[in-house]
């Protein structure tokens, strides 16, 4: 009986051993396999990005900066901290600060121009003039077609200048002509410039 236990306790181990040995060759052959863009949900990302966009004159149309950016395989991108500054006559006057933006793979034309920027958190929009006057548009959600230069925002938003402070629910604004339109629930103070 001394006999049968010593053979079959080293082949218990054995078994053991074998199946144990397999089941690790076969978990690091899997999780050894390469990674390809089709499983990922991305299929680039930078960090610390700077582009220009040039309009048909070869003039700065308008520049976009990031923290970073995530580009995904149904072609829309992802920014983090966005700052977009639109320029016209060759000088910046706008520019556009965000937490986060987002340009979905639908927002080109047929040329390729992009259509729409969709700003998400804390959006800050502010200009000064040639005097020296500051304007800061402020809202949490912000839609901006930078070849036209339109914003638009179906959220709370407010305006300030130096006499003006005026708030809404709402807002289409035009920067190239400078105008403003606030939707609904609109409330306004305008203050006396002091000489």
């Amino acid at each position: 009986m001394q006999r049968i236990g010593l053979i079959i306790v080293p082949g218990i181990i054995a078994i053991a051993l074998f199946v144990g040995i397999n089941s690790f060759e076969s978990l690091s052959n899997e999780t050894g396999t390469p990674i390809t863009s089709s499983s990922l949900d991305f299929n680039a990302y930078s960090e610390g990005i700077n582009t220009i966009l040039y309009d048909a004159d070869g003039n700065i149309n308008y520049t976009l900066q990031a923290e970073r950016q995530v580009h995904y395989n149904d072609d829309s991108t992802e920014f983090e901290k966005p700052f977009i500054r639109l320029f016209q006559d060759g000088e910046s006057r706008w520019n556009i600060v965000a937490n986060s933006g987002r340009i979905s793979a639908d927002e080109t034309t047929p040329d390729g121009a992009l259509d729409r920027i969709e700003l998400v958190g804390d959006v800050q929009v502010y200009s000064l003039d040639d005097f020296g006057n500051r304007t800061l548009m402020s809202t949490e959600f912000l839609t901006l077609n930078p070849e036209s230069e339109i914003l638009e925002t179906d959220q709370p938003v407010s305006v300030v200048t130096s006499a003006l402070q005026q708030s809404s629910t709402g807002m289409i604004a035009n920067l190239k002509s400078d105008e403003i339109t606030f939707l609904r629930d609109i409330r306004g103070r305008h203050a006396q410039a002091t000489n």
